[in-house]
This record gives structure tokens, sequence and C-alpha cells, in this order.
């Protein structure tokens, strides 16, 4: 009979990275910051061209919510300058504006993938961590190991259903000793 994995409790505050707690983890700050640097892209745009200020909140985007949004957010990010260029100049360069937004939409959506799968990773990563850390309430004769649900189970299950670790069984020279009165097992 198999015991059931319990499930893994939530990171705790402390584990979590900073921008992955508090308003910068909040879809709707990340939409007010997204509007926040295209005001400031669509001021500056007569004086400098700062289109790596995007970069920041795509990736924010990217590490705390799903690909689709990150994606959006890359595309609507891009086509700001374009619709500033149709709106504002006389007479605005299109092709030259068109091929600025492709280039852009392209690199914000690449750095957009890999924060997706670097964040998706990491999340994992501790997750794994937090499944096999903390004190384990283990028997001091039968080295059997209490779970949640206050059922005893044998070491080798415990860690088996909690990792990907396989166990194999051998014989130490001090147990067999011990047990066999010095018979060594071959090797």
């Amino acid at each position: 009979m198999t015991t059931p994995v319990p499930p893994v409790p939530p990171a705790s505050r402390m584990e979590m990275l900073i921008f992955e707690r508090g308003l910068w983890d909040q879809a709707w700050f990340q939409i007010l910051l997204c509007l926040v640097f295209i005001t400031l892209d669509w001021e500056l745009m007569p004086v400098w061209v700062f289109p790596f200020i995007f970069v920041f909140p795509v990736m924010l985007v990217a590490w705390n919510h799903s690909l689709g949004f990150a994606l959006a957010c890359a595309g609507g990010l891009s086509l700001t300058r374009m619709a500033n260029q149709l709106i504002f100049t006389a007479h605005p360069a299109l092709w030259n504006e068109l091929t600025d937004v492709l280039i852009r939409f392209f690199v914000l959506m690449l750095l957009a993938m890999l924060t997706w799968q670097l964040g998706r990773q990491s999340r994992q990563l501790r997750q794994r961590v937090r499944s096999l850390e903390g004190m384990l309430p283990i028997c001091s004769f039968c080295k059997r190991i209490r779970d949640n649900g206050s059922n005893w189970v044998q070491m080798e299950q415990y860690i088996s259903s909690h990792s990907e670790a396989e166990f194999s069984h051998g014989l130490c020279p001090d147990c067999a000793q011990k047990y066999f009165g010095g018979f060594e097992p071959k090797k």
C-alpha cells in the first residue's frame, strides 16, 4: 500500500525573491509600471531614445505571470513608439517605424520567453528543495518516518516519494561483523 504524497507547503516570504512579493507581484502594478515607462518614452522621445526602458516591465511580468501576458506587454510597449510617430509627427516614416517596432517586439519577446523560463525553473527548484528540508519525525529504533497523515512509513519509501532518489540495499562491514559474525559479502 502506498501512502499519498503530502503537498509541498507554499514558499515563505523570506524564500521569495524581492520582485516576487508585495507590489512587484501584482498585475495592476506591473501594468501601471508599463504606463509610466510609456509616458517617459513619449515625453523624452524628441530628446532621447530609450527603448531599453521597456525591458524591465516585460521581464517583471514574464517572471511573475504567464508568458501570454508578458508577450502582450511586449507587443503593447513596442507599438507605443509607432503610435507616437503616427499621432504627433506630420510626416511619419512608416517603414522605418514598422521595422523598429518589429525589431523591438522580437527582442522583447525573446527576453520575455527567457525570463519566463528562468522564473519557472527557479520556482520549481525552490519547491524541490523545500520538499526535503526541515525536521522529520523519525523513530529512533526502526527508523520509520511519520508523514503528515500520522502514518509511519519506511525511510526509503518516504524519501522515494518526496524526491527522485532510488535505493539499493547492501551490507556494510560493521553490520556484517555484528549480525553475521564477520561474514564478508562478495564485492
